[in-house]
């Protein structure tokens, strides 16, 4: 499997596929493909009834795209629903990241995909759901606007308004902190709630909250 990132400030996916290779889409990413790559919706792409019912349950898409080349070449493009860029993780054995369910984009292997839910991020009315996928796989990501990455260093604390969340390492833990007071949510037009990663670890960005973005262009995700 190869695969191109074409564009720049709205950029897509594309990737070649050899005869026999796969890709697991998620539901509504799919931009163009070749007519030697055959799709089939499948349920949790084929890794089972109860990892599907979690991921429906959490918010997430219980189906996948699975994309099959027939013969080499095949070519397959992805894109995300809003303005922004593609990142790429290519996980080794013992590597993980938690991906927020709407960022996610594909991945090569749908086995290592689970799925996570914050109380907390429901109640401060973003709903975060998370993805967590473990190496070895390749997990292909949208982020909306531009890519903000931080290394965090260990004890470093880094809070982050859930719009924002794009990823972040699976060594980390996102936990849920008041941004102040009603009168601050209220007022100052924040989130009552911010998400607080603790280093050592990455943690992705949207530059552009997807909540915001939807509102503002009146979009549906």
């Amino acid at each position: 499997m190869k695969y191109d990132i074409i564009g720049s400030s709205m950029q897509i996916l594309n990737i070649s596929l050899n005869a026999g290779e796969k890709i697991y889409i998620d539901a509504g990413k799919l931009a163009s493909k070749t007519d030697n790559v055959k799709l089939n919706a499948k349920w949790a792409g084929g890794a089972g009834f109860f990892k599907g019912l979690k991921m429906e349950l959490a918010g997430s898409s219980s189906f996948l795209l699975e994309g099959t080349a027939d013969s080499d070449n095949g070519q397959i493009a992805l894109a995300g629903f809003m303005p922004g860029k593609i990142k790429v993780f290519e996980l080794k054995e013992g590597e993980s990241i938690y991906v927020e369910h709407f960022a996610f984009l594909a991945t090569t292997d749908p086995t290592k995909i689970d799925v996570k839910a914050s109380l907390r991020g429901a109640l401060s009315g973003v709903g975060v759901f998370l993805e967590k996928f473990n190496g070895p796989c390749v997990v292909f990501v949208h982020v909306c606007g531009d890519i903000v990455e931080y290394n965090l260093d260990a004890g470093s604390v880094l809070n982050v308004d859930p719009g924002h969340i794009a990823t972040f390492d699976g060594n980390m833990q996102m936990q849920f902190t008041l941004t102040g007071n009603l009168k601050t949510e209220v007022f100052g037009g924040e989130n009552l709630w911010l998400a607080k990663f603790v280093g050592p670890g990455k943690v992705v960005l949207h530059s552009v909250s997807r909540f915001a973005l939807q509102s503002a262009i009146g979009g549906k995700h």
